[in-house]
C-alpha cells in the first residue's frame, strides 16, 4: 500500500529496523531498561529484578565457560541487538554467537543459540518470540522458566515453529542439541 491509496480502516504502521535504530539514536528509549523490535512493533520493559538478573548472570557465566572449553570458536553474550528479517531486532537475555561482530547489530546468521529468562514473560517467550526465532532459523532456543522451575529447550526450526522440544527441570544439566560440548548446570538459577 502506498501513502496515496485510500484505506478502508485504520492500519497499524509497522516499523523497519532502520526506523527503530533512528528512534533509538534519538534517545526515544532512554527511559526503559530494554527496547526490542518484534514484528515491526516496539516492546519495552522496565527494571529487571533480582530473580531475573541472578539467573541471567549465572547462566551467562556457565555458557561462557562452556564456550571457552569448546573448540568451536563460540562466544556467549548478553543483551545484544540481533537483527532479523521482517522488522525484527530483539535483545535476547543470553545468546551464543559464532562470530564476534565489529560494529552494529549482531546478524542472526551468526547466532547459534538464544536464551530468554522468563520470570513473567513465559507465554510471550514461548509464543511470539519462539515463532520469531524459528522463522529466522535460530537452530536452538531455550526459555529459562523461573516460575515453572524448568528449561524449555526448542530446536529443529521449521517455518515459524520448532519441530522438537523437551523440558529440563532446574537442578539438572541442560545440554545443547545443536552445539557439541555445550552443557550447563541449572542448579541455583
Amino acid at each position: 500500500m502506498t501513502v496515496h491509496e485510500v484505506m478502508d480502516s485504520p492500519q497499524r504502521a509497522k516499523l523497519t529496523v532502520e526506523d527503530f535504530l533512528l528512534l533509538d539514536r534519538s534517545g526515544a528509549f532512554e527511559a526503559y531498561a530494554k527496547a526490542e523490535l518484534i514484528d515491526g512493533t516496539i516492546f519495552v520493559v522496565n527494571a529487571q529484578f533480582s530473580e531475573h538478573v541472578k539467573a541471567k548472570v549465572r547462566l551467562l557465566r556457565r555458557l561462557a565457560d562452556a564456550c571457552d572449553a569448546s573448540t568451536a570458536g563460540l562466544e556467549a553474550w548478553s543483551e545484544g541487538s540481533v537483527v532479523m528479517s521482517g522488522g525484527n531486532m530483539p535483545e535476547p537475555d543470553v545468546f551464543i554467537t559464532r562470530e564476534t561482530p565489529m560494529t552494529g547489530p549482531i546478524r542472526v546468521e551468526t547466532v547459534a543459540l538464544i536464551v530468554e529468562i522468563a520470570d513473567t514473560t513465559a507465554d510471550f517467550d514461548l509464543g511470539q518470540k519462539a515463532a520469531l526465532y524459528a522463522a529466522n532459523n535460530v537452530a536452538e532456543y531455550w526459555v529459562m522458566d523461573l516460575k515453572a522451575g524448568q528449561v524449555h529447550q526448542l530446536y529443529a526450526p521449521r517455518a515459524d515453529t520448532y519441530a522438537e522440544s523437551r523440558c529440563v527441570p532446574f537442578g539438572e544439566s541442560v545440554e545443547a542439541v545443536t552445539l557439541s560440548g555445550i552443557r550447563v548446570s541449572t542448579k541455583d538459577l
